[in-house]
């Protein structure tokens, strides 16, 4: 298990770089998108640099409003040229995986649209990916709208595609983590930690929602996940950021050993 965090797109990536390998984390979740953080402003030169120094590894992370199922053909296509512009960098930055985000549909259009329309999109980046050695993994949204079968559509539109798990997410669409393991376990590839209360996605630290992370550690355990977790933790305090790592070895260790 591998533990990184998500760079705050208000702050300059290589200075989010630098923090994560100076406090221990292992890897950078690299959003890419603004106000700080768009890929015009990415110091690629200087991430690798931090990359040699301090063995700090790279996840590819694409802007979460991109439109990819939008009912506007050409916005579609715009959404994935725009994800697609990130594949170079993240290929130069060593990254295996980049995620892209389920995008909403306006309610005059069905849910059938919605679900193609992404899985489309999706698709087309999946192939797109692939030149890059790089593997696309789909996160799903805050919200109940979409079900586990809707995410599962979305997803065999192209078999290379994997499943990006956020239990924040998850926790505000009222999902049992065992459920989603079931339907969608075998496609799992990344996980995003951050906790709620249950109705927004607040991104606070874990343990100051209602989330039963140790539950939750022992059960990715015990489905066999054993990969990268990202904190998605904002706060001014980043001393929270950590407690929040150390919260999630330790409940690592006790999985491990319960089992």
């Amino acid at each position: 298990m591998q533990i990184g965090m998500m760079n705050d797109p208000r702050c300059n990536a290589t200075d989010e770089a630098r923090w994560a390998a100076a406090h221990g984390l292992d890897f950078l979740d690299l959003t890419i998108e603004g106000p700080g953080a768009d890929l015009e402003q990415i110091d690629q030169a200087a991430l690798r640099t931090i990359m040699a120094e301090t063995g700090l590894g790279i996840i590819g992370h694409t802007a979460w409003y991109l439109p990819f199922a939008s009912p506007i053909a050409r916005v579609r296509q715009a959404a994935v040229a725009s994800a697609a512009e990130t594949f170079d960098l993240f290929a130069a930055l060593q990254a295996r995986y980049v995620n892209v985000h389920i995008s909403s549909t306006p309610a005059l259009f069905s849910r059938a649209d919605c679900l193609r329309w992404n899985g489309e999109s999706f698709a087309h980046l999946a192939e797109q990916a692939a030149t890059y050695g790089l593997h696309v993994m789909v996160e799903h949204p805050p919200s109940s709208y979409f079900s586990l079968d809707d995410i599962s559509t979305i997803l065999n539109a192209d078999p290379r595609l994997g499943f990006h798990l956020d239990m924040g997410h998850m926790h505000v669409a009222g999902f049992k983590l065992k459920a989603v393991l079931e339907e969608l376990g075998a496609r799992l590839t990344h996980v995003h930690l951050s906790d709620n209360r249950g109705r927004h996605d607040d991104h606070i630290p874990l343990g100051a929602g209602t989330i039963d992370w140790p539950q939750v550690i022992a059960t990715l355990k015990q489905y066999g996940y054993d990969a990268t977790i990202t904190l998605e933790v904002f706060s001014k305090d980043r001393d929270y950021l950590l407690l929040s790592a150390a919260k999630v070895r330790q409940w690592w260790a006790d999985a491990a050993l319960e089992q």
